[in-house]
């Protein structure tokens, strides 16, 4: 039993290290969770200007990531993302590539 569940907890642990580097070399300030099967990551400027819902929208239509807006979980939250870590590492090395290509595009179109 022990071993199984060091197993799941390696496992989480790539997923979150897979999520977080990704999400460091675009740039995102991340505190990387010591458990859990999720990342609370602070939306970057210019896009926190958005608010969280219109954000997480915009990954959404434009991206096809489903993430959870911070303001869903009350007002402490706006201005971050909830993202899962439930999805292999595979999807999530795609997410983080939408997410690059999102906010590329928005800061092509801002500059």
């Amino acid at each position: 039993c022990d071993a199984a569940i060091e197993s799941l907890a390696a496992e989480y642990q790539g997923r979150r290290d897979v999520l977080c580097d990704g999400l460091e070399r675009l740039g995102w300030d991340i505190e990387r969770p010591k458990a859990g099967m999720f990342v609370w990551a602070r939306i970057p400027e210019p896009w926190a200007q958005m608010g969280s819902i219109n954000f997480a929208m915009k990954l959404l239509e434009e991206g096809g990531v489903a993430v959870s807006p911070g303001r869903g979980f009350g007002e402490d939250g706006e201005g971050y993302l909830r993202l899962a870590i439930v999805e292999n590492s595979q999807r999530l090395r795609q997410a983080v590539r939408e997410i690059g290509r999102c906010t590329k595009v928005e800061e092509v179109a801002a500059g």
